[in-house]
């Protein structure tokens, strides 16, 4: 007897047979039976005939046109490699190891000639996803994308926005940053 679709269904349970229906995602076939491999809803398509099972709490996969919050952790002459830490929207966080690189013609809508003068390692970056696989490319050329929270290079000590840069009240030190137009309104970092 097949399961309901929309049915919820545990690791193991048996949802079809492979006599009527094949294997798809979130099952396996095993001695004529398909059995799914996660929690999650049966979903049958009944054009292709095929049976899958839909997690109930999917893990997050970043796409293209997502806006991702994430840590500088290098700078170089021509990119920026950003842990992602977040994809806004979305509440799970993102299953293991994310990193993506900003170009430094993706950097700011003006000419960038020093990428060090516009991230600092430490900083705290919004940016929009322009290519998803096989490696995440970010942008922060609008703005509202950039630098959201900024450390001093000095003392490490969080900065405030002054204008166009960013000033450290510990150590009264003053910096350059590709500032986001949410700078300093983002409360889940």
């Amino acid at each position: 007897m097949n399961k309901e679709k929309g049915e919820v269904v545990l690791p193991g349970d048996e949802i079809a047979t492979s006599e009527e229906y094949i294997a798809g995602a979130g099952t396996y076939e095993e001695d004529g039976k398909i059995i799914s491999s996660q929690v999650g809803t049966v979903e049958y398509n009944d054009d292709e005939l095929i049976v899958s099972t839909k997690p109930l709490n999917p893990v997050v996969e970043i796409e293209r046109g997502d806006i991702v919050l994430g840590v500088v952790t290098m700078v170089r002459d021509t990119m920026v490699v950003i842990d992602i830490k977040k994809v806004e929207g979305k509440d799970r966080e993102i299953a293991g190891d994310t990193s993506g690189t900003i170009h430094v013609s993706k950097a700011s809508q003006a000419y960038v000639k020093d990428l060090k003068k516009e991230f600092k390692i430490g900083d705290y970056v919004r940016a929009k996803v322009i290519q998803a696989k096989p490696s995440v490319q970010l942008t922060t050329g609008y703005p509202e994308y950039g630098v959201v929270k900024a450390l001093c290079s000095k003392c490490r000590g969080p900065m405030v926005r002054k204008g166009t840069m960013v000033y450290c009240p510990n150590c009264e030190r003053t910096e350059t940053r590709k500032i986001s137009s949410m700078y300093g309104k983002m409360r889940d970092i």
